[in-house]
């Protein structure tokens, strides 16, 4: 017996745990295509590092105030950062369960017993006493075969796990703010078009109106020119309407409810286009990416859950311990005489469950499975997002152009035409269509303006985010060194 417990002790401190030990996803063996040097007036850079403040190269002083404002009281990062933190206590409460369970335990209790608690008649024995009693109770796990271990790795898994998606929450939080800025700043900026089309048809409608009192043209001429002023004077409130949601959803994204006071003054021209854009390789992709990092912690509870499961198939140990002081006088109870203790080793192993525990495991390993086919899936996805960025700057950037184009050639037909309708050339009704032209034409040109800065925004977003490149931690959801 007193070679036994030392053996037991040295197999719970040495003894291999169950269930395949995880190892880190290598390198993809796919990837994404590396970008062309050149994407439209942008730049890329293939293997550059991306920086933590990415949306300052907007050169914006309003969105890094926005970012700032959403970084430090958004509701949602301030609500994933309390659930790390408690996800951290929950590994501390369960990585406590490997160590001796020491408990104090004191009672006094006043009872009466007779005869039949010694298989007596009960008029034999016929006592009233009271009983006192105290001291100190050890329990232990030996944990041999290694259950406690893997249930702690899957728990700090489990934590590392909440801890990626307070980032993946950073991450989309400050493209949302940024993106939404461009949004807010686009429909701005398509008012202001609509506006002064609105001034523009209103003048076109006074000529016309002059005109046709002159004698010049007919009726139904003035009667287009008012139809087209009020058509576009009818699409001002929808326009009008998606800049508050906008604006709303700024506010919201900066932890704050819609009020009276206005967001800082966004228009487009005020951002500037990144000349220079960093791809990261897709081998630092998989160590960057939040989501990729959380699937990959997923995996590794997934593989520690089948140690759990093989472990409950086999036999656990446990130490026991106890020694204290009982006695029915306090005068005695500490005393030699009132001395009680006791030591012990528990068995259990399983015979027979009904194949239950088998089951189990089984359950676990395809679980193991699924996860690693969810980890391909996510990998796949990230390289996915990346491309499309890298083809949608591609096109917007020949989109802007053609836009651009289309534009100054509706604006030279639009002053073509009015010079012709003054001098009796063209009718109203060519005035108008030039008109239209260049009513679609300038609001498309804003939409493809914003689309580029959008898509940039996007790319940021899909590399990742620049999150491990952070200066100033405290900003960031609380991430230790090892989550890194």
């Amino acid at each position: 017996m007193r070679g036994l417990i030392p053996l037991l002790l040295g197999l719970a401190l040495y003894g291999c745990a169950v269930g395949p030990d995880f190892k880190r996803p290598g390198p993809p063996s796919s990837a994404y295509t590396p970008p062309p040097t050149t994407v439209g007036e942008q730049h890329t850079q293939y293997g550059d590092e991306v920086a933590a403040d990415w949306y300052a190269l907007f050169k914006s002083d309003a969105i890094n105030r926005l970012v700032h404002d959403a970084l430090a009281a958004n509701p949602d990062l301030e609500a994933a950062r309390h659930n790390l933190r408690a996800a951290q206590y929950e590994l501390q409460a369960v990585a406590g369960t490997a160590l001796p369970q020491l408990a104090f335990e004191g009672k006094a209790t006043r009872a009466h017993v007779n005869g039949s608690l010694l298989y007596e008649p009960d008029e034999k024995l016929q006592v009233t006493a009271n009983q006192y009693s105290l001291g100190l109770s050890l329990a232990y796990d030996l944990d041999i075969f290694g259950g406690l271990r893997r249930t702690i790795e899957a728990q700090a898994a489990q934590t590392s796990g909440v801890g990626r998606q307070a980032l993946n929450i950073y991450v989309t939080l400050v493209d949302q703010v940024v993106v939404t800025a461009f949004s807010y700043a686009a429909t701005v900026e398509q008012i202001d078009v609509t506006r002064r089309l609105i001034d523009d048809l209103q003048k076109q409608y006074d000529l016309t109106h002059l005109l046709e009192d002159a004698g010049k043209i007919v009726r139904s001429e003035t009667l287009q020119a008012q139809t087209q002023l009020e058509n576009t004077r009818a699409s001002l409130p929808a326009l009008e309407k998606q800049r508050d949601v906008y604006r709303n959803a700024l506010f919201r994204l900066t932890g704050q409810a819609p009020q009276d006071n206005s967001v800082p003054l966004l228009t487009l021209r005020d951002f500037t286009l990144p000349a220079q854009l960093p791809v990261s390789l897709p081998s630092n992709l998989v160590r960057q990416r939040p989501d990729i990092l959380e699937a990959e912690d997923m995996l590794h509870r997934a593989s520690a859950a089948v140690g759990i499961a093989a472990a409950a198939r086999l036999p656990s140990l446990n130490l026991s311990a106890q020694f204290g002081q009982q006695s029915i006088k306090t005068s005695d109870l500490l005393s030699k005489s009132g001395e009680i203790w006791s030591a012990g080793l528990d068995i259990t192993a399983p015979l027979f469950q009904g194949g239950t525990l088998r089951a189990r495991e089984k359950e676990a390993r395809e679980h193991l499975l699924q996860a690693q086919a969810q980890y391909r899936s996510t990998v796949i996805n990230s390289f996915v997002e990346v491309e499309n960025a890298l083809q949608a700057l591609q096109h917007d950037a020949d989109d802007y152009t053609a836009h651009t184009v289309a534009l100054d050639a509706a604006r030279a037909n639009r002053d073509l035409s009015r010079t012709q309708f003054e001098r009796g050339s063209v009718n109203e009704l060519v005035v108008l269509t030039a008109e239209q032209q260049y009513q679609n034409a300038a609001l498309s040109e804003v939409r493809a303006d914003v689309q580029r800065f959008s898509d940039t925004a996007e790319l940021f977003r899909a590399l990742g985010g620049g999150w491990w490149n952070h200066a100033d931690p405290q900003t960031l959801p609380a991430v230790t060194e090892t989550q890194r």
